[in-house]
């Protein structure tokens, strides 16, 4: 069922930050990202039948240029906006989409509308660009009753916390990790049952970062002063274990400097390498040594997610027991919780 104003066409604010999707051939011939946004609604005049379009161009660049600033300019620019408009598209650059659909999700809670995020694998000028249909489909469901932050990617509409990007290649380049999609693009729009839907709910803004948090991947060899050095330099870490969250114990032995580390007040998130699949640090004496260490489990998270969603936790305590407890409470369906 598509969101109904009693025959009046639904008002979707499109929020251009630049990437593939809205790079046009320039005079020379060259792709380079669009200066005027407008252009987008000449090349795919759908949209304006699909809803009356304002265009806010915020920033214009690659999103491997991406900072946690632009997130919070991107929720607050919205979160202003929020009254004016029945949905909202953000395009963006394929690389940091999934950080920024989860920096999203976490600082504008309580929706009561769409925030759909989408991108392109080929430029709306090129041969076979997935642009226009990405484009198309991401305002078919900012009209429709979804009430979330949502990636919308190829025929699948993905959680902005689950989401990730899976291939530099295909089409359907992002895919809900852990979690099965919220609803899929056909012919209709079909919602899983557990996708939130349009309610009164007043949404909140909560906009706090902690920018001071590093992303740190395990590998053999890996030596403790490494950790040592970026535990010391971060507010925060988030370490990807081995399998369910494995660390080593050996003769790289990272357990002393994570004790060190919690110690200092510094919280060391523990996720999973593994695509699929959740932390069960209890489940081998590998893991065991670090979750005593107080390590905390990121479960089912993943690694872009648990990093975010660290660095929002940081900026409202830095209590590490509270932050613990955070880390751990599912807020807008990042991770399933133990029961």
């Amino acid at each position: 069922m598509l969101f109904d104003r009693r025959g009046v066409k639904p008002k979707v604010l499109l929020v251009t930050t630049g990437g593939t999707i809205t790079m046009l051939r320039n005079e020379q011939g060259s792709l380079s990202p669009c200066e005027n946004a407008s252009a987008l609604l000449e090349k795919i005049p759908e949209l304006k039948t699909l809803a009356d379009v304002d265009i806010l161009p915020l920033v214009n660049m690659d999103s491997s240029n991406f900072t946690p600033d632009l997130w919070i300019a991107i929720a607050k620019a919205i979160f202003q906006r929020f009254k004016e408009y029945d949905g909202f598209v953000i395009a963006h650059g394929t690389d940091t989409l999934c950080y920024t659909a989860a920096a999203l999700s976490f600082m504008i809670q309580e929706l009561n509308k769409p925030v759909i995020i989408t991108g392109a694998q080929v430029p709306l000028e090129d041969i076979g660009s997935d642009g226009r249909a990405n484009l198309i489909n991401a305002f078919r469901v900012a009209i429709s009753d979804l009430a979330e932050v949502a990636v919308v990617f190829g025929s699948q509409i993905i959680r902005g916390t689950r989401a990730k990007k899976m291939s530099a290649f295909d089409m359907q380049a992002f895919v809900s990790v852990n979690d099965v999609p919220l609803g899929s693009i056909g012919l209709s729009i079909k919602f899983s049952n557990f996708a939130k839907l349009r309610t009164r709910k007043k949404p909140l803004l909560r906009a706090f970062l902690n920018k001071n948090v590093a992303l740190l991947p395990v590998y053999p060899g890996l030596k403790p002063e490494v950790f040592e050095f970026m535990a010391e330099n971060h507010d925060g870490i988030v370490l990807e274990g081995y399998g369910a969250g494995n660390i080593p114990n050996g003769e790289y032995s990272l357990v002393s400097s994570i004790s060190k580390a919690s110690a200092n007040n510094v919280p060391v998130v523990v996720c999973t390498q593994c695509v699929l699949g959740s932390t069960e640090m209890e489940l081998y004496q590998v893991g065991r040594a670090a979750l005593d260490a107080a390590a905390i489990p990121a479960m089912d998270m993943t690694p872009e997610t648990a990093m975010v969603k660290l660095m929002w936790v940081l900026g409202q305590s830095d209590d590490i027991s509270t932050i613990e407890s955070m880390m751990q409470k599912n807020f807008v369906g990042e991770i399933h919780e133990v029961v």
